[in-house]
Parts: structure tokens; sequence; C-alpha cells
């Protein structure tokens, strides 16, 4: 069968599978709502108020990773609400490629949660 993995690694899967589907379905969310004609003034004020969010949490040396990624995801937010065409459209797509990788991502270490998790019982 295999050998037993160990409890920390497997908790680890089960935290980056969850974490990445909620992150790609996070990423879609704000895709959604930065998308539209022309200016976007919601996805504008939920971009600025996920960058401001992210700087605060990367502030804690423990966080940084975390609150980085939710700063940079701010920015695309508020990037893909603007009325142009260029950066916004390609932050809208980067958005999405974005999106389908964390959710590939989070089920692939669900994947291997459940697999390692039926070897431990």
């Amino acid at each position: 069968m295999g050998d037993i993995v160990p409890r920390k690694d497997l908790v680890n899967q089960g935290v980056k599978g969850f974490a990445g589907i909620g992150g790609g379905i996070g990423l879609f969310i704000l895709r959604g709502i930065a998308s539209g004609a022309g200016l976007s003034l919601l996805g504008l004020i939920v971009g600025g108020a996920l960058t401001l969010a992210g700087l605060v949490i990367a502030t804690s040396k423990e966080d940084r990773k975390a609150g980085l990624i939710t700063a940079g995801a701010g920015i695309a937010t508020g990037i893909a609400s603007l009325p142009i065409p260029l950066f916004g459209g390609a932050a809208g797509w980067l958005m999405g490629l974005a999106g389908i990788g964390l959710l590939v991502g989070g089920a692939y270490s669900l994947f291997k949660f459940f697999r390692n998790l039926r070897k431990r019982m």
C-alpha cells in the first residue's frame, strides 16, 4: 500500500486543498465583481479594501505570503474594474487563469489528503 504519511503532512495537504479551492472561488467572485461595461465602482472599492487588508496582513512575519497574495488579488481586482480595455481585460483574464490554477491545485491537494487519510484507517 505505502507508508503512512505523518499527521503534520496530512494536515498541510488538507489546509492547502481547502485554501486553494476557496481562493479559486474567491478569485472568480472578484472577477465577477470587477467585470462589466465601463467603470466598476464596486470593483474599485473591493479592490482597494483587499489591497489595504493584504498590506496590513503582510506586516506579520508569519502571514507575509498570504498578505501579499491578498494585496495582489486586490490590485488585480482594481485594475480589472477600470474601463481601459488592455489593462482591464488582461487583469480579468489573469484572474480567471489564477482561479483555475488554484482550483486545480486545491483539488489535487485534497485528492492527496483523502488518499493518505485512507491509508491511516
